[in-house]
């Protein structure tokens, strides 16, 4: 009787060890890229998006190897764009990655510097763009911590290719798919203008998300 307990716990460790590699292995991509997030990051890395409405890009601002290889990054967009009639800036960043590194590095760390603190909890803001899609990203203030820094708003959600949402749990919501995208854009907190209802935020990815998603592949698991 005892040798089968014996039996029984060591198969049901052998089992909860697979089972954990397993899990651990797909969030990373411990196996190997499969063949659609090969695809996917072809397709991100050739979206040009010069043009978005009243958008123009000003500047590329590519990753450091380093960040790359800390986000097992193979395809990225991050660039800074400039609305032609009010001069708002916004600094984009568009990642394709295996869902474990990217749905762990949010802006509450990158921002939590020497230059940023964070000022008050996110909220989560939904988007429409000019398709009438629904979509959803976490809305963060962040304040700089120079005397003559600009405050911030962080937008940030993720997306398997379809619509972008603001997770709770990224890690474990998205966990087995091939490849996981993240949004991330910075815009001044001072740039709502609350005379007109203009929010640079908005305006912009009403634009961006319908010229965007042509180049998003869908990821199953």
């Amino acid at each position: 009787m005892k040798n089968t307990f014996r039996f029984v716990g060591f198969f049901c460790l052998l089992i909860c060890t697979l089972v954990t590699g397993w899990l651990q292995g797909s969030f990373t991509n411990r196996w190997g890229p499969r063949l659609d997030a090969n695809r996917a990051a072809d397709s991100l890395q050739r979206a040009s998006l010069i043009e978005i409405g009243n958008w123009r890009l000003r500047r590329e601002a590519p990753f450091a190897p380093d960040v790359l290889k800390m986000l097992q990054c193979p395809a990225h967009i991050s660039r800074v764009y400039e609305h032609q009639q009010t001069g708002d800036l916004v600094t984009l960043t568009v990642i394709i990655g295996p869902p474990g590194p990217v749905s762990v590095h949010t802006p509450e760390i990158c921002y939590s510097s020497r230059d940023y603190t964070l000022d008050g909890e996110r909220r989560k803001v939904s988007v429409s763009n000019s398709q009438g899609v629904n979509h959803t990203f976490w809305d963060l203030p962040l304040k700089a911590n120079s005397l003559d820094g600009t405050p911030l708003r962080v937008l940030y959600g993720w997306s398997s290719g379809t619509f972008w949402e603001a997770a709770q749990y990224p890690r474990f919501s998205y966990g087995g798919l091939p490849h996981l995208y993240k949004l991330q854009m910075a815009v001044s907190a001072n740039s709502v203008s609350t005379s007109t209802g203009f929010d640079p935020a908005r305006d912009f990815l009403n634009s961006f998300l319908p010229q965007l998603q042509p180049h998003l592949v869908e990821g199953s698991r």
